[in-house]
């Protein structure tokens, strides 16, 4: 089998059963693995699952060992990338950034314990679930056969609040200390240039509610306690008022904002709140991305009966980061940032029942989308 990253070969049926009675001969090994909270499994040297506890049986859903024995990792809990090549899991292109892959890699080359944090998309019921993990894989060899002792914690929550706590102190303190340079030299203004700053400054304020508003909606997201208010909205209208908003955002300074000639004049339903925050980042992500003199476009297409709200702006995504796009936690903007995009999803797709994705060449740029 071809593999994209890791060895794609597989060990067989018989070899996996061999090694799982070997292991469950190992005085108190059960009773031991058992006992600890964490979810353990043990790994061949083919990267299969030959032993597990039982936090890891009940977090599977498998009521027999035999349900996962064989399996690699990101194959028994159902990540979205592990079935993405014959080779399974850790051989697709996407596995090449998969903390799992790379720590268990590492332990079997250098016989070292090896500890990583990994970003992974699963697929539950239907619905795309985002964790934050740490990862542990140590070597162990046992009757002349090598294994690797494979534990995880699952570090979302702790990730989550370092993040939004990050950001939006990070992003409100930006917004505040601007407000506050506002009202210092207000005072020294003349009539006609108080005019001009008085829509700066109410910009700044809008930049605050924003982000309040952002941590809200994404904190009610993945507490599941989020609504969807639905009302008539004209697509035109609404991202005109977005692009009006960043006029005097610290982001769009010397950049410019602009609506395609070619947009659609339609109008629909969906929640206005949680659509405005998905584009606010789409922008924002644009305007970053984007240099001096460069155009951020905003357009409304409407295309077999659905509607497509898009962010485009001059620049490439590399592939190496293409691939992470969406990943909780995920940022090229430093450490404790990424619920951008990773927001744009989960609040697009399981809230609005849209499609949130992108596009991105040297030739044409990056375009954000989202598709009602």
């Amino acid at each position: 089998m071809e593999t994209k990253y890791a060895p794609a070969k597989r060990s067989g049926h018989e070899r996996i059963l061999t090694s799982n009675l070997s292991l469950d001969k190992i005085n108190f090994l059960n009773d031991i693995f058992c006992s600890i909270s964490i979810l353990s499994v043990i790994l061949d040297d083919n990267r299969q699952i030959v032993y597990a506890n039982d936090n890891m049986m009940k977090t599977v859903q498998a009521e027999q060992t035999g349900e996962i024995l064989g399996k690699r990792f990101g194959e028994s809990i159902n990540c979205r990338f592990a079935f993405k090549e014959e080779g399974g899991c850790g051989t697709s292109e996407h596995c090449q950034y998969c903390g799992v892959v790379n720590a268990t890699l590492q332990s079997q080359i250098t016989g070292i314990k090896t500890t990583s944090e990994c970003r992974i998309r699963r697929m539950i019921n239907d619905h795309e679930q985002f964790l934050d993990i740490e990862v542990t894989a140590t070597p162990f060899s046992h009757e002349q056969i090598n294994y690797t002792i494979f534990s995880f914690i699952d570090i979302t929550d702790r990730k989550r609040r370092a993040i939004i706590e990050k950001i939006f102190f990070h992003d409100l303190m930006n917004a505040a200390t601007g407000l506050q340079g506002f009202f210092d030299l207000f005072e020294s203004l003349d009539e006609e240039e108080r005019r001009g700053f008085i829509q700066a400054g109410a910009s700044l304020c809008q930049q605050m509610m924003d982000e309040i508003i952002t941590q809200r909606l994404i904190t009610q997201a993945e507490n599941h306690e989020l609504v969807v208010d639905r009302k008539p909205i004209d697509a035109l209208d609404f991202i005109h008022h977005i692009a009006r908003d960043f006029q005097f955002h610290d982001v769009a300074k010397e950049k410019n904002i602009v609506i395609s000639e070619n947009s659609a004049v339609v109008r629909f339903d969906s929640d206005p709140v949680i659509l405005r925050r998905i584009l606010i980042n789409m922008v924002k992500n644009a305007l970053e991305a984007s240099h001096a003199g460069q155009t951020v476009t905003l357009k409304v297409e409407e295309i077999n009966q659905k509607l497509k709200l898009s962010v485009h702006n001059g620049s490439f995504i590399p592939r190496h980061i293409e691939m992470q796009v969406f990943m909780r936690s995920f940022s090229t903007k430093g450490v404790q940032r990424g619920l951008g995009t990773y927001s744009m999803k989960i609040l697009g797709e399981e809230y609005l029942g849209g499609k949130v994705d992108f596009t991105t060449s040297e030739a044409d740029g990056t375009s954000f989308f989202i598709v009602l």
